[in-house]
């Protein structure tokens, strides 16, 4: 039985019970993934899952149940223990049901690409993409992590207010770290390609890019405590974006834990700066039309010029504050609850190119990567304080590599200070959502060093 003939089954059963407001939602995921170390498998995983939930609302409380089997028994099973469940609810937040229009007609699907490509194809692209940055430089001693991975979700969702859709987002990418040695230093470099396309995958400039940067960090040292003007990593400064992600969830500011609370309308960064939540960016494998509750996503300005305009909402979140939902509340399985995420980050880039950059600075830092986001930042006041390294520019070029650094500040003031953003817009290796940022030009952050 299919997941359209179960539905069937399931809203019969839920009007015989007298349940006038009810979802189903279904999601079946497939995810392939490799590993390689020394030319041999050391993971291996081609799995499938999926299932389904159904959400039955009566005075404002929601009972869930769920299910894998797609028959006549779960189709009543689960209309029943909705309703068990409904009555244990003790809270004092309000329910509701999808009326969104969602418009899937001119949606761009994810066409499967990858799941084209033959399995020993893909074991044999990345034994090599291995080879070639060992290849590359006599300094790297090691290849640590080289990955394949591929994976699809197909969405299908409907509810008592007629609102039902189905897509399929997803895509696959590689991605390596290398480590290099000089006989007194090991340093480690990393870099990805994730996209839709398999043919944008580029196994020759990415071993090339790896091998890079872990031989370009050899020979680091630290440098004085100070203010430095610093230019930040498209990589990085997406990691930093985090924190933002996590001010910008209505459930968050609503409870007391953004920095962002009462502040729309408001300029809170350099004027500079204009993000975009999309539901489609090209190459994403994020893509969605609607959320996981039926509310039809769209791309928003969630900071135009400055300013901040609005929070991301859930239909709970949206109905509290007496607002439309943004569709924004997602599941990452059918038994999982919805968190309020973007899908896209757009961060609006500029003309300058990273070289450019460097000559605007003259001297200053070039910060290419940082550790410690999990135990360093703390989403609710905006503090970070992390272990960084990268590059001290002089004369508006690279002069040599800078290591055992610590980078603290306040995102909002980082973003305050931003002098010029960069051209060189890119992926950042976020898994929960899209995040395409570029690098950009601060006027002073603070730096604590060991020379």
């Amino acid at each position: 039985m299919n997941i359209k003939e179960f539905k069937k089954l399931v809203f019969k059963n839920a009007n015989k019970k007298g349940i006038e407001n009810f979802e189903l939602f279904h999601i079946s995921s497939h995810e392939f993934e490799c590993s390689i170390n020394k030319g041999e498998i050391q993971s291996y995983k081609d799995a499938e899952n999926g299932g389904a939930s159904f959400k039955a609302v009566k005075n404002g409380k929601a009972g869930y149940s769920y299910t894998e089997d797609y028959n006549e028994n779960e189709a009543l099973r689960i209309v029943v223990d909705a309703l068990e469940n409904l009555q244990l609810i003790d809270s004092d937040d309000v329910d509701v049901i999808s009326t969104s229009t969602v418009a899937v007609k001119d949606w761009k699907d994810y066409d499967m690409a990858f799941d084209e490509i033959a399995t020993n194809k893909k074991i044999a692209d990345t034994k090599l993409l291995e080879e070639k940055i060992l290849k590359k430089d006599n300094r790297i001693i090691m290849v640590p992590y080289c990955f394949y991975n591929d994976m699809y979700n197909e969405v299908f969702f409907a509810n008592s207010n007629e609102v039902e859709y189905t897509y399929k987002n997803g895509g696959g990418g590689m991605y390596a770290g290398a480590m290099a040695s000089n006989g007194k230093q090991n340093k480690f470099g990393m870099d990805f390609c994730f996209t839709t396309d398999p043919k944008k995958i580029d196994i020759d400039r990415l071993s090339d890019s790896v091998a890079e940067k872990a031989v370009g960090l050899l020979d680091a040292k630290s440098i004085k405590s100070g203010k430095y003007q610093i230019v930040l990593n498209y990589n990085v400064l997406g990691n930093i974006l985090g924190l933002l992600v996590q001010m910008i969830s209505a459930e968050n500011v609503q409870k007391g834990f953004s920095l962002l609370k009462n502040k729309l309308g408001e300029k809170i960064v350099s004027e500079k700066i204009t993000i975009m939540d999309k539901r489609y960016y090209p190459d994403s494998i994020f893509n969605c039309p609607a959320d996981s509750q039926g509310i039809a996503t769209k791309d928003k300005a969630i900071i135009s010029n400055g300013v901040l305009n609005t929070y991301l909402h859930s239909l709970k979140t949206a109905l509290k504050d007496g607002v439309s939902p943004t569709g924004n509340a997602f599941r990452s399985s059918y038994k999982g609850i919805e968190s309020i995420m973007p899908i896209n980050i757009d961060f609006q880039d500029g003309e300058m190119t990273l070289e450019e950059l460097f000559k605007s600075m003259k001297s200053g830092l070039y910060i290419t990567g940082v550790q410690g986001m999990h135990s360093g930042a703390n989403p609710v006041s905006g503090e970070f304080s992390l272990s960084a390294e990268g590059f001290k520019i002089e004369e508006g070029k690279k002069a040599y590599p800078i290591e055992q650094i610590t980078l603290s500040g306040n995102l909002l003031k980082m973003l305050q200070n931003i002098q010029e953003i960069g051209s060189d817009k890119q992926m950042s290796m976020v898994m929960s959502h899209g995040m395409y940022v570029p690098s950009v030009l601060i006027k002073e952050m603070d730096i604590a060093g060991n020379e």
